[in-house]
């Protein structure tokens, strides 16, 4: 087994737990800080609001672009 590959812990059979290195944690987490990070600031600095329903049906048509 590699390092930087998943443990999976399993209680009863199924699956509990997975347990990740550092590394391979940083890099499913550290894009997605990033943009957290930059709708904050857009958020921040930018007065323009969507209502719940506005951003379901953007995500709805960029989803099937």
């Amino acid at each position: 087994m590699r390092s930087n590959e998943p443990v999976y812990l399993t209680k009863n059979g199924y699956g509990s737990m997975v347990l990740l290195s550092i590394e391979k944690y940083s890099e499913l987490t550290d894009r997605i800080e990033l943009k957290l990070a930059e709708a904050e600031w857009a958020a921040e600095n930018d007065d323009t609001r969507y209502t719940a329903s506005e951003v379901y049906d953007r995500m709805k048509k960029v989803i099937h672009e």
